[in-house]
């Protein structure tokens, strides 16, 4: 295309441009990243994540088609020197600065938005204190005065949990609930959720903790109201004998 003015390949580069994100955006939401979320942080979670993506991806496509594009069309044959001087434009600048300043504000708010949903203050439902120990959790559910070597949760209930280490750092982490927390010794720290799918899945470790640091986890099964009302009945029962 020898010859072609400035404007057609600035065409030809807007519809390849157009072309790679229309692909790009469709393979995002065509193929997710991560299992479906079973709990509420989970969903707005994956929606920051989501967003993030689809901003990202014509951000991504624009400077990939111009750079090959450009390499591709523009290549020197021979080695000439130096190519004629090429003046700035002011204008494109600035509107290029006022584009990613308003992209950046407009996540920044986003991100406050969910952050303040992550953390809202609420009254937890239940209070289950998290205790990790190479290699292997403990789960205490203060307002029953029981303790389990599994997490049992009830539906569609605001837990809180109150995080800690008996030994070295180690990080609760459900992937299906998104939310991951370190387990500091000497320090409780606190997290809530919401799961709000019924089904099994593990408490894994996140945080390199030892030689047995891959077998630490312990199973998580959401169930309803009434079934975590008769677990809980049945694990008061067995402790008071």
């Amino acid at each position: 295309m020898p010859g072609m003015s400035a404007s057609r390949h600035a065409v030809l580069v807007a519809l390849l441009w157009t072309a790679v994100t229309l692909v790009g955006i469709g393979l995002v939401v065509a193929f997710p990243l991560f299992p479906p979320p079973a709990s509420r942080e989970g969903e707005v979670i994956d929606r920051a994540f989501l967003v993030l993506l689809l901003v990202s991806v014509p951000v991504f496509a624009l400077v990939q088609v111009v750079l090959v594009y450009s390499a591709l069309r523009f290549r020197a044959r021979d080695d000439d020197g130096d190519g004629p001087p090429i003046a700035g434009r002011p204008g494109l600048s600035a509107v290029w600065v006022a584009v990613t300043l308003l992209m950046v504000l407009g996540l920044a708010a986003f991100g406050w938005a969910g952050m303040n949903e992550l953390h809202a203050s609420r009254r937890a439902d239940l209070t289950v204190r998290v205790i990790g120990s190479q290699f292997a959790w403990r789960f205490e559910y203060v307002e029953l005065g029981v303790g389990s070597a599994e997490l049992r949760l009830p539906k569609d209930r605001l837990v809180r949990f109150e995080i800690t280490s008996r030994d070295v750092l180690h990080s609760f982490w459900v992937p299906e609930f998104r939310v991951k927390q370190d387990a500091v010794p000497g320090r409780v720290i606190a997290l809530t959720m919401t799961a709000t799918e019924v089904g099994e899945w593990n408490v894994l470790c996140a945080e390199l903790c030892g030689l047995g640091h891959t077998v630490m986890r312990a199973p998580v099964r959401v169930v309803d109201q009434a079934a975590f009302d008769q677990w809980a009945a049945a694990q008061k029962a067995a402790a008071a004998r």
